[in-house]
């Protein structure tokens, strides 16, 4: 018996990874950081100081019923599955996975200024972000899964719809309700649906808002979205195992993926505490927990500084941290006292 690997999940962050204005994740070779300087930045990565992977209920049922594993590293975490060597070079599960055995894990912001320093849909928005192998019924040809999505970048090729996002709460409600009898989404769900006095439109309308409220509520606490893959994708080049074979055997190659959290560009506002002069840059620039960006007087116009005649040869800049960040005017705004 051998454990073998179905999958596995990589999550970076441009903010972790970067080093200063040096991109980790870029295709401009003027600002790509060297191979080398990318694995020294990997060896001092950790993606649970800032984001916790939980398997659902559900998906804890599925791991322990059919033999399977969850091994977490310092980039994200695999998933592997208890297999017999059949032939040469060919392992077969012990237990058969069947074609739409679907396992999903809650990916859950625990950093308090996650927000600050991330690109990323709005708390605020009925929103969030799935990682699948199955774009799922009324999204957009613009949605990607996993398997189409080269470079990894977490943007608004995964973001769901509101209604998708709706349906993704009630399905793995619905699916964990089948592990514990305690009052769930499911259970609320189908009390508005066998309520006799109401039409199916306001049956609709009140699951809607219930749905809506549970975002809201997962958002607060740091849900940005689930990684969700069926054991058989949109389609062959998708699937997790070789269905080619009646035997159902691991692939040589297994899937191994990246998502990629990009890092927020914001203006750096510099106040000073001697003198109360505001230095604001003209340009935005990245934010980075790692390397050290010069700002020279060339980073400003006199738009950018109060009062107008404000010198900032006469100034030390600090690179700004995550703590302070505002938002005025849809521009984002990290300020650094000086």
């Amino acid at each position: 018996m051998q454990y073998k690997t179905l999958f596995n999940i990589n999550i970076h962050h441009g903010y972790f990874l970067d080093n200063g204005q040096k991109k980790f994740l870029t295709s401009n070779n003027n600002n790509a950081m060297s191979d080398d300087e990318k694995k020294e930045a990997l060896r001092n990565y950790d993606v649970s100081k800032y984001l916790e992977v939980t398997p659902t209920k559900n998906t804890q049922a599925i791991l322990k019923n059919y033999r399977m594993l969850i091994k977490g590293d310092n980039q994200g975490f695999r998933v592997l599955a208890s297999t017999l060597e059949t032939e040469q070079d060919k392992f077969k599960p012990i237990i058969r996975l069947e074609d739409e055995l679907t396992l999903t894990f809650q990916l859950k912001a625990i950093d308090p200024y996650f927000y600050n320093y991330t690109q990323s849909t709005a708390l605020t928005n009925d929103r969030m972000y799935l990682f699948t192998n199955k774009k799922p019924v009324g999204e957009s040809n613009d949605f990607e899964t996993v398997f189409q999505n080269n470079d990894g970048k977490i943007d608004g090729s995964f973001l769901l719809k509101e209604a998708s996002t709706r349906t993704l709460i009630r399905t793995i409600g619905e699916e964990d309700e089948q592990i514990t009898n305690q009052f769930s989404i499911a259970n609320e769900i189908n009390i508005i649906e066998t309520e006799d006095t109401l039409t199916n439109g306001e049956k609709t309308t009140l699951i809607n808002a219930f749905l809506d409220t549970i975002i809201k509520k997962q958002k607060k606490k740091g849900v940005i979205g689930f990684v969700r893959l069926t054991i058989k994708g949109d389609d062959s080049t998708q699937d997790l195992l070789n269905f080619e074979d009646p035997n159902q055997y691991t692939l040589n190659t297994y899937p191994d993926f990246t998502i990629s959290f990009i890092n927020k560009r914001t203006f750096w506002r510099f106040i000073s505490l001697k003198d109360g002069a505001v230095l604001t840059t003209k340009n935005k620039k990245w934010s980075s927990k790692n390397g050290y960006l010069e700002i020279k007087s060339s980073d400003f116009n006199p738009a950018g500084l109060e009062p107008p005649d404000t010198n900032p040869d006469d100034y030390n800049f600090p690179n700004p941290t995550a703590e302070i960040i505002k938002k005025e005017n849809n521009k984002y705004y990290s300020e650094v006292f000086i």
